[in-house]
């Protein structure tokens, strides 16, 4: 089971949707993942993976009878579409459908066809989809599986469409499309109730001067369809539609209206308001449902790159005007604004998605007449390249390439279940992060696209949320209340609290307050992590000259092991410090080309390293002096590719290598001095091993269990048993949407002090943005294993 999944939404204006069944779907890479919100710490339940490349659109599909959504739609960069339905039994997650639309989704809406006749499993569903080509394509799904194009809607003047909205003409079953092109126009498009009626074009509204992003439709309390258009041009305009009852009057004075026929009826649109107070592109607009939460009036949220979203509300419905009543947002740091929106089903909040994939939520308080922000879950926006579990297991801090380092905790509700989330972002860098390792509970060691390794150490504010979590007694003297980063720099400065002056005020209540005196529990927000978890930098080591790629602590921290990219010997040495001095104590000389990985024996006596060049090595501690005692030989080497990853077993005595052509080969400490022959070797038939990882505990003397991670994001729990040679039995598999969709980077268990003998839990993270934790049962998996060898 995966009790815990981090990652990003896509940086795509339509990539996000609250529905009324209460969950949030959204692309996350090439998947679509659905996320449970609860009353404090939600939780990402499902990734879907289907698509082959990034998800540029999702939404639910709303049924036509009101109740709560069972399908969503979701469009990619690889030109398809797919339909997902979720079993009410089980709460999984299927692909029934796939349109194959050409070119790449820039947007994919739908719209249930109503009949009272029919069960709600068989309704119609009518999907629009739009392509980088220029391609309008409109599709029926006549039940729950067949998907058939029935018109396509062609432009002159090589036109490229935008955006698109699909609903029904207010008491009828007429369709009306609204499609918005790049000349900043909206086309208003009608299908009649006659079967095998085509659409046609009925109206041609312009007013924007920029591209149109984003639409939404809603209906009034009294008959009238509101379309509301957000574009660059930094302005919204509402129009008005509604059936035409007598003959318009002529007056010179009155608003300019556009009129369309439909089934012999006469319809107007007409401009009701032009709402201005965003200062950037607008990409995202939601109109509040009107049914089923007690709504008064009708409200608007749009979200803009300004870094706001504002909620608008009529101020004079008979006059059409309109007023800014919430305005949220200025998020701090480095976002670059919010590409979309959503209103949750009952009002009571306001989401919103940014550049860099993370969510905003306010939630509005009625105590105190304001919207309050909430915390969302979160993830990294581009590949996880490293993880390390704190010693104790306590927590797992990640870094990735969208050049951040995040720490993930449990916290335990009144049912002792595990909710992760992240409680701390300690390092915002300026270069992509290539690899990071513990040294101590408050002591880590990065290394970036940058010639420096660098050394944090924890701060007050991180262990007083931390001690919330599991007990910090252990944490030795912290003197930085928290840190923060110079203009222009890149080394995290210590804050202590005499060093806030009163522009830090709220620091200063953060620190000594927030989290801390309070008695339920707080999850920080998007913005808090952001702003106000940052660990202080101590120290940095230069030595190598070129970017550093992987890092390696001894278990005890007072040893580490640093390597850069390289293309020779010299620059692909090992060095070795000491982490009280922190000083070069060796210099380890072998492979030709950059070292991909290294890992310390759990005892202590060796360090083994894994490289590019095909080859690995192993250093065995001699008298505090690490010397070469054994190599891989070009002669009887199994690895014929590059050597991605490797792994110790916790009694010290076989380490394992993985490499590019599929071989897992399996090497005991106890002959390699003698003999370098591999004791067992996988072939795993040419799928790409790059992540290896021995459990922490030995089922039996010489047999073992080992987490397998490939580069089609496939993992596998196997047992070895050393003594039947060749023996393995496969125990687990995870498939791309139980494990991941792209390549994983690397796996780690977690440290048994804070976990059964019977159970474990193995973290996994991948170039899929996605950081992932499975809970595995030792016994159970054991006991199936001894059925099927009886």
């Amino acid at each position: 089971m995966t009790s815990y999944i981090a990652c990003s939404c896509n940086n795509a204006p339509y990539c996000a949707d609250w529905g009324d069944n209460g969950l949030i779907c959204f692309g996350a890479c090439n998947a679509v993942a659905i996320y449970e919100p609860c009353a404090r710490i939600g939780r990402i339940t499902h990734t879907l993976h289907k698509h082959q490349r990034e998800v540029t659109t999702v939404h639910w599909i709303k049924p036509g009878n009101g109740a709560p959504e069972s399908e969503l739609l979701s469009g990619s960069v690889d030109g398809t579409v797919n339909i997902w339905r979720r079993n009410s039994q089980n709460n999984e997650f299927q692909c029934t459908s796939t349109l194959n639309a050409g070119s790449k989704i820039i947007f994919a809406e739908s719209l249930q066809l109503t009949n009272n006749n029919v069960p709600l499993a068989l309704e119609k569903v009518l999907i629009c989809t739009g392509a980088v080509s220029g391609e309008v394509k409109l599709w029926l799904r006549e039940d729950t599986v067949e998907v058939q194009q029935i018109q396509p809607i062609l432009f002159e003047k090589n036109l490229l469409p935008i955006y698109c909205r699909l609903t029904y003409l207010p008491n009828t079953t007429c369709i009306l499309l609204a499609l918005t092109l790049h000349d900043a126009s909206v086309r208003l498009y009608t299908k009649s109730d006659v079967p095998e009626s085509y659409f046609m074009k009925a109206q041609h509204l312009i007013g924007h001067e920029s591209w149109v992003i984003s639409m939404d439709f809603t209906q009034d309390n009294y008959g009238n369809l509101f379309l509301a258009t957000g574009s660059h041009d930094n302005m919204i305009r509402l129009w008005k539609i509604n059936k035409i009852i007598e003959e318009p009057q002529t007056d010179e004075l009155r608003l300019k209206s556009y009129t369309f026929a439909v089934n012999d009826k006469q319809y107007n649109v007409t401009l009701e308001s032009v709402l201005w107070g965003h200062e950037n592109w607008i990409y995202g607009l939601h109109w509040q449902s009107m049914k089923g939460n007690n709504c008064e009036t009708m409200r608007l949220l749009s979200c803009s790159m300004d870094k706001t979203m504002v909620i608008w509300e009529p101020r004079d419905i008979m006059n059409g005007i309109w007023s800014e009543t919430v305005r949220v947002g200025k998020v701090g740091g480095n976002s670059q604004g919010f590409y979309g929106c959503k209103f949750s089903p009952d009002g009571s909040h306001i989401l919103g998605y940014g550049y860099q994939g993370s969510f905003h939520v306010w939630k509005y308080s009625q105590e105190m007449d304001e919207w309050c922000p909430r915390p969302m879950p979160g993830g990294h926006f581009s590949q996880v390249v490293d993880l390390c579990w704190e010693p104790k297991g306590r927590f797992l801090i990640t870094a990735s390439s969208d050049q951040t380092v995040r720490i993930h905790a449990p916290w335990k509700d009144n049912n002792y279940m595990e909710l992760w989330h992240e409680i701390a972002r300690p390092q915002i860098h300026g270069y992509d992060m290539t690899c990071l390792t513990m040294l101590t509970p408050q002591t880590y060691a990065s290394g970036a696209d940058e010639k420096v390794v660098r050394i944090f150490t924890a701060t007050i504010t991180f262990r007083n949320q931390l001690k919330s979590l599991a007990n910090v007694d252990d944490f030795e003297s912290i003197q930085a209340y928290s840190a923060s980063v110079p203009s222009l720099g890149l080394t995290n400065k210590a804050m202590n609290y005499e060093d806030m002056n009163d522009t830090d005020e709220d620091m200063k209540n953060f620190v000594t307050e927030k989290h801390v005196t309070e008695n339920i529990y707080e999850p920080f927000t998007e913005e808090e992590l952001i702003k106000k978890t940052l660990w202080p930098e101590v120290n940095k080591l230069y030595r190598h000259g070129y970017e550093i790629f992987c890092v390696a602590a001894r278990y005890d921290g007072k040893l580490l092991a640093t390597s850069a990219k390289s293309n020779n010997k010299e620059h692909a040495a090992i060095l070795l410090w000491d982490t009280n001095t922190w000083m070069e104590i060796q210099n380890l000389v072998y492979h030709h080309l950059t070292v991909t990985q290294m890992e310390f024996s759990p005892d202590g006596k060796y360090l083994l390293s894994v490289s590019r060049d095909r080859n690995w090595s192993l250093f065995k501690n001699i008298d505090g002096y690490h010397k070469l005692i054994a190599a891989s030989s070009n002669n009887d080497n199994p690895h014929s590719r590059i050597i991605w990853c490797c792994s110790w077993t916790q009694d010290s005595d076989y380490f394992a290598t993985g490499s590019r052509d599929g071989k897992v080969a399996i090497w005991s400490t106890s002959t390699i001095e003698n003999n370098v022959i591999p004791n067992i070797i996988l072939d795993m038939h040419n799928q790409s091993v790059t992540a290896l990882c021995f459990a922490p505990n030995c089922i039996t003397q010489g047999s073992y269990l080992l987490a397998i991670g490939f580069e089609t994001g496939h993992i596998e729990i196997r047992r070895i048993n050393i003594y039947l040679d060749n023996t393995w039995s496969v125990l687990l598999k995870y498939d791309t949407s139980q494990a991941h969709h792209l390549t994983v980077k690397r796996l780690k268990f977690r440290p048994n002090d804070n976990q059964s003998r019977d159970t474990l839990q193995l973290a996994s993270c991948s170039s899929d943005h996605s950081v992932k934790i499975y809970n595995i049962d030792l016994s159970s998996l054991l006991s199936s294993l001894s059925l099927l060898t009886l």
